[in-house]
């Protein structure tokens, strides 16, 4: 911009070089002339020098690197003589019109409306003797529509007659105001680029306070200061606002990269203006000067606290069980992989803690309450367990402890601690099927000699060793849990099982089954309806009929029965039964639509039994029925609901099983 400046200064003062030279040429024709009229002796001579002056005039004209033109009106100069015209080719290659075109147009006419109102203010003052001459720079429209910019100079010609003539010298500018305006255009681009970067731009000085010479407005928004600030450390230098921990760090990275003349960068954390730490990404390079020596630096630095969070979740996520917030099987293996190597940790004890009966518990409540379950446990462990121990979730219903310089008796001790610690949770909670039951397992690896792997495998064993020890316990502990529940929650009760057990055994008996079949019969008939643990108190209480959906939902109440009593190796042998008792014998039953032999024996003598003691209890949505209305139902379905030979076994024997039953 200095050198246009000056060139555009050396311009104006050519014009008036000119202005001078063509005045001076005016004059010296006035004089002449005057001279030849009052002096004949000399015409001769005076002649060829006015001819030699006009040539010398008509060639300067001619050839000069600007446009020139003459007027005296608000049109352009019409011919003076044959020998001399108003306007040179320069002039007319500028304005894109041949003299023929410029003759007579008004020069209003082709300038730019936007440059009119300052030319004309200008040129009254000149044609008013106010000013002897005016510049500016404007614009004429050229007969395709485009435009010139031009350097104009008007100046006003004395020719000693009463005509207002007038020079006009015009300089095409046009590259250089596109020039202009391509550096304007730059510099905006350049300025919404750095208003939109999402960060600041920056130059600074390669010294430790990072003297900044130059910071983009994105400045504030990173860092809660104003540019200005920064600017040669104004109030605080940038390496301030550095975290302390990052800053040592940070300018070693500095160093480096300058000496590989490389372009760099890191990432690292700033404090801002309100305090808030935030994490942020540099890049940038060294600005080397023409000895090779480090002048600056310039680069962009941006907020990446965001990316920083999200990877930190990601990173989080991946080494932490989703339910319990404890570390995973991933982490575990890792840290003991890495643990098996630090003899500093020595001794390692690993501890694995199993829930007992989980599968039972989520077959019979679902997996939301199995998951309470689990979260509960975790808790417990991890009150129990000290800051440093590593406590992961390692399988469904399984975790892993791993305690760094802790002997095999400190293990043992945290070991007891955490069974009291679950007996005294037990005994607080109103729902024992809730209660957690857990079998541990522990082992230590002693020294440097020994595999971590080894430990982990016998702690696992250990542990495997007590569930199986445990197992018949807790499951029975379960299995009385869910029962005391579903009798709570349901209109069946303890007595009406106990009824349906007592007829189907006395059916059985007369069949002449075995001994082992008649005690399946009898469990199979108090947990028939186990499966009802499943199903909503709203549904199983609702007093009046269900409707369709809440229909489909009650009959999956066999299929959630059969999945508990797989879950118990007490009730696995009666599973089949409870999934087929509501199976009929003409295959309109459910959930398989079974027909006749097919259904197994055990769920075809409860059908009887079950409808028998239905009908004639009281319930919330009817009243009993006489015996002989309930024993007329029974006969009427017959071959259709109820397999014919139970029927007639039930009914044969009916009055002994009563007899039976009231004693």
């Amino acid at each position: 911009m200095a050198a246009s400046a000056f060139v555009y200064t050396i311009h104006s003062y050519v014009l008036l070089l000119f202005i001078f030279i063509i005045v001076l040429f005016f004059s010296i024709l006035i004089k002449k002339n005057k001279k030849l009229r009052s002096d004949k002796l000399e015409f001769d001579e005076m002649k060829r020098q006015l001819e030699e002056s006009e040539l010398l005039f008509r060639t300067i004209l001619e050839q000069a690197p600007l446009g020139i033109s003459i007027g005296d009106s608000d049109e352009f100069a019409k011919e003076f003589s044959p020998k001399f015209q108003p306007f040179n080719k320069t002039y007319e290659k500028i304005l894109g019109r041949t003299k023929e075109e410029l003759a007579g147009i008004d020069w209003k006419s082709i300038t730019h409306p936007d440059d009119i109102e300052y030319d004309m203010s200008q040129l009254k003052r000149l044609l008013a003797h106010e000013i002897d001459n005016y510049s500016m720079e404007k614009r004429y429209i050229k007969p395709d529509g485009s435009f010139t910019w031009v350097n104009m100079v008007i100046a006003r010609l004395d020719l000693g007659n009463a005509a207002q003539t007038r020079m006009c010298i015009v300089q095409d500018i046009t590259n250089k105001k596109m020039a202009e305006e391509s550096l304007r255009e730059s510099e905006r681009s350049k300025a919404v680029l750095l208003s939109h970067l999402p960060g600041t731009a920056y130059r600074c000085l390669p010294d430790k306070s990072r003297t900044m010479q130059f910071m983009s407005d994105g400045c504030f928004k990173l860092t809660g200061y104003y540019p200005e600030e920064f600017i040669n450390n104004k109030t605080l230098s940038y390496s301030d606002i550095i975290a302390p921990e990052h800053r040592c760090i940070v300018w070693k990275e500095w160093e480096r990269v300058q000496t590989l003349k490389t372009p760099f960068r890191y990432e690292y954390e700033i404090v801002s203006a309100s305090g808030e730490c935030k994490w942020v990404s540099e890049i940038g390079q060294s600005i080397y000067n023409e000895d090779g020596k480090i002048e600056a630096l310039e680069g962009i630095i941006f907020d990446i606290t965001d990316r920083k969070d999200r990877e930190e979740q990601v990173k989080y996520l991946s080494e932490h069980d989703f339910l319990t917030d404890l570390y995973n099987r991933k982490f575990f293996d890792d840290e003991k992989n890495r643990l098996d190597n630090m003899n500093e940790c020595l001794p390692v004890t690993i501890m694995i803690v199993n829930i007992n009966g989980m599968r039972l518990i989520n077959d019979a409540f679902g997996y939301d309450e199995g998951d309470q379950v689990i979260k509960e446990a975790a808790k417990i462990i991890e009150s129990c367990c000290r800051k440093n121990d590593i406590i992961a979730r390692t399988a469904g219903d399984e975790f892993s402890i791993i305690m760094k310089n802790t002997s095999n008796y400190e293990g043992a001790y945290v070991q007891r601690e955490l069974q009291n610690c679950c007996e005294a949770h037990n005994k607080k909670i109103r729902d024992r099927a809730f209660d957690i039951s857990i079998s541990c397992g522990i082992s230590t690896k002693e020294n440097a000699n020994e595999s971590i792997d080894k430990a982990l495998k016998d702690a696992s064993d250990v542990m495997h060793n007590r569930k199986l020890l445990n197992s018949k316990s807790s499951h029975s502990a379960i299995l009385s849990s869910i029962m005391a529940t579903m009798y709570e929650r349901s209109h069946e009760t303890e007595e009406h099982a106990k009824r349906i057990a007592f007829i189907s055994r006395k059916i059985g008996s007369n069949m002449g089954l075995p001994p082992n079949v008649l005690d399946e019969l009898e469990l199979f008939s108090m947990l028939h309806d186990i499966g009802k643990i499943g199903i909503d108190d709203r549904i199983l209480n609702k007093p009046g009929k269900l409707s369709d959906i809440e229909s489909s939902i009650m009959k999956k109440h066999p299929e959630i029965g059969y999945r508990i009593a797989m879950s118990s190796p007490e009730l696995e042998p009666v599973a089949q039964y409870i999934l087929c008792h509501h199976e009929k014998w003409d295959g309109s039953g459910y959930p398989k639509g079974l027909k006749r032999e097919n259904i197994p024996l055990l769920s075809r003598i409860l059908a009887v039994s079950d409808a028998y003691d239905a009908m004639t209890e009281n319930r919330i949505y009817r009243k009993a029925m006489s015996v002989d209305e309930a024993m007329a139902e029974i006969k009427n379905n017959s071959g259709t609901q109820f397999d014919p030979h139970v029927v007639k076994v039930f009914i044969e024997n009916y009055n002994n099983i009563e007899n039976n039953k009231n004693h």
